[in-house]
């Protein structure tokens, strides 16, 4: 092609044709312009398509994580509420008079003391914000992956500073208390629970054990207010990324 080219180029200009050969040098560059214009579509092309790739394939991953986080909030809501429910009904009992020493500590007892461990699907959002091609994504959906992570931070962040609050009451209690099996274990050992001085010592235990339920109340309601606004979050995720994964 190049040497067809040529070939029209010398006759041209031998036969002393100036003006049909600026034509025909003019066309020949408004080829080679549109050729390389039909590149760079082709390569952009090629771009795009390989950067839709990434993008389809970093919203699976999302898609896969965001519904284990849902799982994993709905069974830590779950669990929450359960444990709500129980100290409510433990509060109840105040509400029978002349309640006996004896009463109020076999329903604390019964109160879960143990806290729920939290933890979140974060490692594809942190891939993609670490690499800097969260520019993959449209702007909404991109703040709203931000948004959610600082959200599950500060859940995880707040439950780990009330559970240290409530680790350090029991620790106070349990110089009086013993570990949560002692009292079991004394009840066939009338002597070693005398020498232990264990019913002496059932009001701070009583107070140590209220005090301890009610911080668990505390970071758990906060934990259910956020964690009912996370999953909210990620319903609204999950629509923006299926609506765009479809177009």
């Amino acid at each position: 092609m190049t040497r067809i080219f040529k070939n029209i180029r010398l006759k041209l200009a031998a036969e002393n044709k100036v003006m049909a050969y600026l034509r025909y040098a003019i066309g020949e560059i408004l080829l080679v312009v549109i050729g390389i214009l039909i590149a760079l579509q082709i390569n952009n092309w090629n771009e795009n398509q390989k950067l839709n790739r990434s993008r389809q394939e970093y919203y699976r991953q999302l898609l896969i994580d965001l519904n284990k986080d849902k799982e994993s909030a709905n069974n830590f809501l779950e669990s929450f509420k359960k444990e709500r429910e129980e100290y409510n009904n433990y509060l109840k009992l105040y509400e029978k008079k002349d309640l006996t020493p004896s009463e109020v500590y076999n329903k604390l007892l019964k109160l879960n003391l143990a806290s729920v461990f939290m933890k979140f699907n974060s490692n594809t959002i942190e891939s993609i914000r670490s690499s800097g091609e969260l520019i993959l994504f449209p702007l909404e959906i991109r703040n709203k992956l931000l948004d959610l992570e600082v959200l599950q931070d500060n859940i995880l962040e707040r439950a780990k500073h009330e559970d240290n609050h409530k680790a350090d009451v029991i620790r106070s209690m349990s110089m009086i208390r013993g570990a949560s099996t002692l009292d079991s274990r004394l009840k066939n050992q009338p002597q070693l629970k005398a020498f232990l001085k264990f019913n002496d010592n059932l009001p701070q235990i009583i107070l140590g054990l209220d005090a301890t339920q009610r911080w668990k109340d505390f970071s758990e309601t906060e934990s259910i207010m956020s964690l009912t606004k996370m999953i909210k979050d990620i319903n609204a995720i999950i629509s923006l990324i299926k609506n765009e994964m479809n177009k």
